[in-house]
This record gives structure tokens, sequence and C-alpha cells, in this order.
């Protein structure tokens, strides 16, 4: 998934900024390839920022949803098992959506790479106006790209070194220098950030508090039905746990511990 564009990604920088020995410009009729591809790329950023708003109303949409209809099943339930009406929902859609936005994201990567590859920065040279915007743009990509990370993973590791990689040929934007230190600072959870955290609450509910926990630090405890999410606190091996376990009316996994000094320096989180 986002381990194949980071690739490339980090591929362009390495291709785009070599020692060019060359001089003068391209053939024209490379030229006019360049330039069309600038003008496709630059269309392309604008349509892929709408579908990238669009997918993210549709995802608050698929949530809200799900939790109306965990509601009306409650309802239903204590109405003598009345079924609920089905309630139509834009699971589908989103479905559609997000394989709609990963492939435009492909096609736009590889091209602002091939782009990157046909026009490279000379060394000693200043860099003209259109490297410089696509440089930006390539940087805009991998911030996305280290939030898919730790949004969707809980990798703040990941992403931290993607940041670092990106600053290493964008030292002056300041977008991913931002980046890097929210990222640096949300990795090792806090008692204060933690104590949000309350029992009955929802996993969903801990995750908007929290932040995905990372999927390597998930422990699922199949012989007592329970699942447990681990924050690490330090870089020492620290880590604090939300143990959840199915709502006995509604079969929701929910909170029903919290301990900050889950998980001491030495000591696994099955310890």
């Amino acid at each position: 998934m986002f381990g194949t564009r980071n690739g490339l990604l980090i591929a362009a920088v390495l291709l785009a900024l070599v020692v060019s020995g060359c001089g003068g410009g391209g053939p024209s009729e490379q030229e006019k390839a360049n330039e069309a591809e600038w003008t496709w790329l630059q269309e392309t950023r604008q349509e892929l920022a709408t579908k990238r708003q669009e997918l993210v109303d549709l995802q608050e949409a698929v949530a809200a949803a799900a939790l109306e209809e965990e509601a009306e099943e409650e309802a239903a339930e204590e109405a003598e098992g009345e079924a609920a009406e089905p309630v139509e929902d834009p699971a589908a859609q989103l479905a559609a959506l997000e394989e709609e936005v990963t492939a435009l994201t492909e096609e736009y990567t590889s091209r602002l790479v091939g782009l990157l590859n046909a026009d490279p920065m000379i060394e000693g040279e200043p860099p003209t106006e259109r490297q410089l915007a696509l440089l930006a743009m390539k940087s805009d990509e991998d911030i996305i790209l280290a939030q898919e990370w730790i949004v969707k993973g809980g990798d703040y590791k990941r992403a931290i070194e993607i940041y670092n990689t990106a600053l290493m040929f964008d030292p002056d934007n300041d977008k991913l220098k931002a980046a890097l230190a929210e990222a640096e600072t949300n990795r090792y959870m806090t008692s204060e950030r933690f104590s949000q955290v309350k029992k009955g609450m929802s996993e969903n509910e801990v995750r908007a508090l929290l932040g995905q926990a990372n999927l390597h630090n998930v422990r699922k405890y199949e012989d007592k039905g329970v699942t447990a999410w681990f924050y690490p606190t330090s870089e020492t091996g620290e880590a604090a746990a939300v143990w959840f376990q199915p709502d006995k009316k509604t079969e929701v996994m929910t909170v029903y511990q919290v301990k900050f000094e889950a998980v001491k320096p030495g000591q696994s989180a099955d310890g």
C-alpha cells in the first residue's frame, strides 16, 4: 500500500538530484512533453485534493452511520426484538472512492517522479521555479504518506523516517518541519493524554483520543475474549495500556481497564 509509494518518492529524490554533466536544454520535443506533464500534474493535484476531502467526508459519514446502526439495533432489542429498518450506508461508495484515490495517487506519484527525473536539478546551479515547485509537491506527498502510517498503523517511527528523508532533499520546507515536530511530540503517550480514556468507551472513541495504536502493539487474548492496545510512553520500553472486552448487551468492544504504567522496562506486553 503506502510502502510502494514511499519507495517511488525516495527513488525520485535520489534520481532527480544527481549531478548532470550535460549542458543546454533537452530537445524541443522533450520540452513539450515536460510542459504537458507539468500541466497534468498541476490539474491532477487539485483533483486529488478534492477527492481526498470527499474521502474524509465519506469516512466520517460511514462512522456516523455505524454508530446510528448500533443505536438502532440496541433500540430494537429493547423493543422486544423488533427488527430495525435497514439503514442505507455509504460503505460501498467509500470502498470505490478509496480505490479511485489510491489509483490516482499512484499515477500522480509515478508521473511526478518521471518529471523530476526528466528535469533534474544540476549541482552548482540554482534550481528553477518549476524544480522547486516539483520538490514541494513531492514533499506534500511525503507528508500525506507519513500521516497514513500514523493514522492507519500507528507507526510514528516509520513516519518520522519519511519526514527525515524528505528533509534531506527539501531542508527549508516548513510544512515538513512542522509535521516532523508533531510526530515526534505524539510518538510517546503522555499521562495527560492517556487520562482522557474512561471505562465504557468504544474502540473508536479511544482511537479519536489517543490515535491508532501501532498494529504490532495490539494484543488479542482469545482465551479471555479481551483485546489490549499498548501505547509506548518512552523509548526505553515502557507502555500504557487500554483493555477492551465485549459489552454484555451490544457485544461492542468497550474499555474495562486502563493503566498508564502497564509495561515497565524489560517487561513484555504479555508479562
